[in-house]
């Protein structure tokens, strides 16, 4: 079985979002990394339905 794994960068591109948006808004709620690497997950694991929950609400904002 092979765990696939996505960045905030992967996250961001998929659904038309600037990387630097969307790790600015991580940042911003101050959603834990490893310093100096980019947020990189597992899909399906809690921390990337936390990073979706962030995208989330950075479309919400956009599209108002």
């Amino acid at each position: 079985m092979t765990i696939k794994q996505t960045t905030a960068a992967d996250m961001a591109e998929i659904v038309g979002v600037a990387p630097d948006a969307f790790r600015d808004a991580l940042r911003s709620v101050k959603y834990p990394r490893k310093r100096g690497t980019d947020w990189q997950v597992k899909i399906d694991s809690p921390e990337y339905s936390g990073m979706r929950t962030v995208l989330a609400s950075l479309l919400r904002r956009k599209a108002a």
